[in-house]
């Protein structure tokens, strides 16, 4: 993987598979923004990265993507840097287990899974030139939803812990899709990473199940290091529009996607930009 100068741009880089993602770009010298909520953990990851010798900068910064005011203030703050963007590597995600809603009023897995990522991508454009990267983390849960299902405005009878976190990597994809088609002028190159079922804590869902998928399921999940393969394998590639994945041949976005979706994507980015303000 040959990287330059710019930044790197890491959210969930303590989590199980942003650590494997943060630890292979040090290792080739990346300058990196571990963007997190826990200062704790950052500062404990980018001691661990800079034992590293080749590892470049590395540079924690508090994000906490369920609140808009601290996703404005965090792209402040990296546009007060001055410095080009390599890469952003919207890692982050949450499956949570009962319903609630952010200070801005959104769903929680909404605003962390879907429209988080979506700010910040629209917001560190101008820092982005041609061959920087975008990657958005989607799930093979995608497959199992449409958008003809409520997601912006999903009722509060509808959600359930997997099919809202499903419904909104659903979204992601999508507007991956949308931003490649956008961007393509400029050669910036946006994909995405399906990790695959990875062996993390993201996978626990506070059931009366879980000690018994642990002992049956877990051992068939693949590690974080290989889930992490999938991010790694985006960033590198010179190709836009695709979904990467560790068990598969990168695939094109559009190919992956229900064709019945199609007319309703425009819909779906006009609403999002609505939401959040956003120029077309």
């Amino acid at each position: 993987m040959s990287l330059d100068n710019g930044l790197y741009i890491l959210t969930g880089a303590t989590g199980s598979i942003g650590r494997e993602i943060a630890l292979k770009l040090a290792s080739q010298g990346a300058n990196i923004i571990l963007a997190c909520r826990n200062a704790e953990k950052a500062e404990h990851l980018r001691l661990e990265l800079r034992s590293l010798t080749e590892c470049g900068e590395v540079l924690p910064c508090r994000l906490q993507l369920d609140s808009l005011d601290s996703i404005h203030d965090f792209i402040s703050r990296i546009k007060a840097m001055e410095q080009p963007i390599a890469a952003l590597i919207n890692n982050a995600g949450v499956m949570c287990r009962h319903r609630s809603l952010t200070t801005d009023g959104f769903e929680q897995t909404l605003a962390v899974n879907y429209l988080a990522p979506v700010m910040l991508s629209c917001g560190l454009m101008p820092l982005m030139t041609q061959g920087s990267r975008i990657v958005f983390t989607t799930s093979i849960t995608r497959k199992l939803h449409s958008l003809r299902e409520p997601i912006l405005n999903e009722p509060e009878h509808c959600f359930s812990q997997l099919g809202t976190y499903g419904r909104t990597k659903l979204a992601l994809t999508h507007y991956a899709m949308y931003l490649a088609e956008k961007t393509a002028a400029k050669d910036i190159l946006v994909n995405c990473a399906d990790p695959g079922v990875v062996d993390t804590n993201m996978i626990t869902m506070d059931r009366w199940f879980d000690s018994l998928a642990n002992v049956i399921a877990r051992p068939f999940m693949s590690s974080p290091a290989v889930g992490a393969s999938s991010t790694i394998s985006a960033i590198s590639s010179e190709r836009s529009g695709m979904i990467f994945k560790h068990t598969h041949k990168p695939a094109s976005i559009a190919g992956d996607l229900r064709r019945s979706d199609t007319p309703l994507r425009q819909a779906l980015i006009t609403a999002t930009h609505s939401l959040l303000g956003l120029p077309e």
